[in-house]
């Protein structure tokens, strides 16, 4: 096999020979050309055509083999056109003087086509690098305005059951209801909390002002604290942990606070990115002088040529429109920077989409264990214990297909509600308030189990979340409409996302109104009513027309 270093050589010499061959043909036609003029200009003007045959070279060849055929020229015309014949020797001054100004100004003039031709890859190369910077401009302008919208989703996700939940206490100040309302609140306040320290976090490393206070942590207390604030979502999500780690304490010198909030990033990192009843390994171990945590999911996977690029600010793995994993996009590069100023790394792995991920923080290790031997039996801990028994407290409802509708007063007609929103504490607010004024609501809190509700319980309204998990609100509200069950039902888009366009697509995916969360209540309200409104005449249409059909025998 040949070796691609000598190819490239053999490849490079063939260039220089062919740019070399254009100075010897073209000093060969001017040869030709000047035989043929012979007869009318016999002695005069010698070097008439090499003056053509230099220029020629030098557009075609270059410099270098434009001096080549300069050389070429000057021996041919003292070889063929000059006194003495068939002699390189010149003796008359006039015609040495010929051959002078011919050297100079071929000289002048491939100097001159030089300079035109770095001027001209000069231009080239700076249009090049003026188109490069335009459209990193572009590129981060657009960047701008995703993570803006992005944001504004985030924040309106938490805003809205904190809305809700005021609304519902302002009309059914019960204090069971007010309780209830009130841990919801408290829960949505301190994850807008965590989203408010995520963006400032991101703002101090940007200005390198960010400070840790180290102190000698046992990483074993920082684990169990992660996990406790990670159990929520896990829980929520249904995914099973497991909880491996060494029989010593795992020691090493660094910020308690920013140690939990690294492996408590990575467990949420984890949670979001893996579909219900998932499975996630954290693995704690000592190699050498560094302590491993390995944060393992059989979640979506991602490309292996995008590792750098998702330990980047205000990256998603998966960057649908719908964002189906909430987040800004800042939790593994908060981790990857935190790594760093703990002396340790981040290390990204995954065998491509859908093949889970594994995400491994290394910390220098402040003592070695002197027991590292990992305990055979993959126990699972308590809170992997009590996540079990939340799973399982009912085996005949799942996440998928949770549906709440027999808590309300008696349906009425024209007002059953199907609402469908994958966050369940906004979901039973909103639910709360529409039963307080009489709706029959159902809930739902995925696309999937949306559509079976629809299918299976007559529904008047259904409002719809549009960042919903696995199937989107836009492709519910298509398939709604073409079931012939279900496409004259009233739907109603609730959502994070506010532009121009995201409207746009609401209505052609087929929603006959618009709202934008933090809803208010009485916007809501009003909305189901005006909808009500324009059914009613054309249900009256429908039992018209039928009233009018013969019936044959």
């Amino acid at each position: 096999m040949t070796d691609s270093p000598t190819v490239s050589r053999r490849i490079q010499v063939l260039g220089i020979l062919s740019r070399y061959s254009t100075a010897i043909a073209a000093t060969g036609l001017a040869i030709w050309g000047r035989f043929l003029l012979d007869p009318w200009l016999h002695e005069e003007c010698p070097f008439s055509l090499f003056y053509l045959s230099v220029l020629v070279t030098a557009w075609i060849g270059g410099i270098g083999p434009a001096r080549f055929a300069i050389v070429l020229g000057s021996l041919s015309a003292a070889m063929f056109f000059i006194r003495p014949a068939s002699s390189i020797f010149i003796e008359d001054f006039a015609d040495f003087l010929q051959l002078s100004i011919y050297v100079i100004v071929n000289c002048v003039a491939t100097w001159l086509f030089r300079s035109a031709e770095r001027q001209r890859i000069d231009a080239e190369n700076r249009s090049a690098e003026n188109q490069r910077l335009s459209q990193s401009l572009r590129d981060a302008d657009a960047r701008k305005d995703e993570f803006l919208a992005l944001l504004a989703h985030e924040l309106r996700n938490p805003l809205a059951p904190i809305r809700s939940g005021l609304s519902l206490m302002e009309r059914n100040p019960s204090a069971q209801q007010s309780e209830r309302a009130c841990q919801m609140m408290r829960r949505h306040t301190d994850h807008l909390v965590h989203l408010t320290n995520d963006l400032l976090d991101v703002s101090r490393f940007c200005r390198g002002t960010i400070k840790l206070e180290k102190s000698r942590v046992n990483l074993d207390e920082s684990i169990e604290n992660a996990v406790e604030m990670s159990m929520g979502l896990i829980q929520e999500k249904q995914h099973r942990i497991h909880i491996l780690s060494p029989s010593g304490p795992l020691w090493v010198n660094g910020d308690p606070v920013r140690l939990t909030q690294m492996i408590g990033n990575l467990l949420s990192n984890a949670a979001k990115y893996t579909p219900h009843g998932g499975r996630i390994t954290l693995r704690s171990d000592v190699d050498r002088q560094m302590i491993t945590i390995s944060v393992e999911d059989n979640g979506i996977g991602f490309p292996p040529g995008e590792v750098d690029h998702i330990l980047e600010p205000f990256v998603q793995m998966n960057m649908s429109r719908t964002r189906d994993h909430g987040g800004l996009g800042v939790g593994l590069a908060i981790v990857d920077r935190l790594a760093g100023l703990h002396g340790g790394r981040l290390i990204a792995h995954s065998n491509g989409p859908g093949l889970g991920s594994c995400f491994t923080l290394e910390l220098p290790s402040a003592e070695i264990a002197s027991n590292v031997n990992q305990s055979p039996t993959h126990a699972q801990s308590d809170a992997s214990n009590s996540l079990s028994h939340s799973v399982q407290t009912d085996p005949t409802e799942t996440a998928e297909s949770r549906v709440a509708s027999n808590s309300g007063p008696a349906r009425v007609s024209g007002r059953r509600v199907l609402l469908v929103d994958d966050n369940v504490d906004a979901a039973q607010l909103l639910a709360d308030l529409l039963r307080t004024d009489g709706y029959d609501v159902l809930l739902a809190h995925d696309g999937f189990a949306a559509l079976e509700t629809a299918s299976q319980e007559k529904t008047d309204v259904i409002v719809l979340d549009i960042g919903l998990p696995g199937l989107d609100g836009l492709e519910v509200a298509r398939r709604l409409r073409r079931s012939p069950a279900t496409a004259m039902v009233k739907l109603v888009a609730l959502s994070g996302w506010a532009s121009i366009s995201d409207r746009k697509r609401g209505k052609e995916a087929g929603f006959d109104t618009y709202l934008v969360k933090p809803v208010n209540y009485l916007e809501l309200r009003s909305a189901l009513e005006t909808l009500q409104s324009r059914a009613e005449p054309e249900m009256k249409i429908t039992r018209q027309k039928a009233d009018c059909i013969p019936v044959m025998y």
